[in-house]
Formats: C-alpha cells, sequence, structure tokens
C-alpha cells in the first residue's frame, strides 16, 4: 500500500479519539478537505461534517457528528496537521507526504480556548 493518511477526531481530548479513519489513500496536493471526503466516503459508520467557507482563509470545518464550533462556551474544532496547528482552513491545507514514514496524521480536536490562545481561533471567530 502507498502513502496514507489517517484522520483521529477528538469530540474530548481526555478521551481517546471518538472516530479514526485509517489507510485513506494519499495523493499529491491532497488538502485535510479531501482527505475528510474521502475518509467518510470510505468509513463505514455513520459519520457527518460541516464544512463552512471564510473567505481568504479557505474552508473550516465547523461541526462534526453534530458537535459544533460553540456548542459548549469557548469550544471550537481545531485542525492540527502532522501535529501542528493549521494556520489555515481544511480547504487549504496541504498534506505533504514525509518518505520517512508510511502515513500523515490530521486530527481535529474539540478544544477549549477559554485558558489559552490557538493561532487559528482568528480564522474561526472572525466576523464576514
Amino acid at each position: 500500500m502507498g502513502y496514507t493518511v489517517e484522520i483521529n477526531i477528538y469530540a474530548d481530548q481526555t478521551q481517546p479519539p471518538s472516530l479514526i479513519l485509517s489507510g485513506i489513500p494519499w495523493y499529491a496536493g491532497m488538502t485535510a478537505l479531501q482527505a475528510m471526503i474521502i475518509g467518510e466516503a470510505l468509513n463505514t459508520k455513520n459519520f457527518a461534517f460541516r464544512v463552512e467557507y471564510r473567505s481568504i482563509y479557505g474552508a473550516q470545518i465547523d461541526s462534526i457528528d453534530g458537535l459544533s464550533d460553540g456548542d459548549q462556551p469557548n469550544h471550537y474544532w481545531l485542525l492540527f496537521v502532522d501535529g501542528k496547528e493549521s494556520l489555515v482552513g481544511a480547504s487549504e491545507a496541504i498534506i505533504k507526504e514525509d518518505p520517512s514514514k508510511r502515513s500523515s496524521l490530521v486530527e481535529w480536536k474539540y478544544t477549549d480556548m477559554s485558558a489559552q490562545a490557538a493561532v487559528s481561533l482568528p480564522l474561526k471567530t472572525r466576523p464576514l
């Protein structure tokens, strides 16, 4: 099998991932949003997410399996690619192949932002 992408979704960061999508075939130029779409199509479980477009930052995923940004006070879905918080939306976050490993990791973390300042929070909360 060629290079793949794994997506881990954390609705509660104190728990193991609530959903793991593995074995998503990677291709050059693939974005986190494209990986989510392919992962959803390949997943046998009922799984849904919502995309919101926010101008130059690209598409943001603001709801996963019915849990939306702001459902809990100051909680937002944040995107991480290979352990680094994304500075752009899911449609602009390109997943790069790393020859030293067999796959890349995309993580969605439902994060309480009241005690920290995430790099990507202004992308999700800035008025349109």
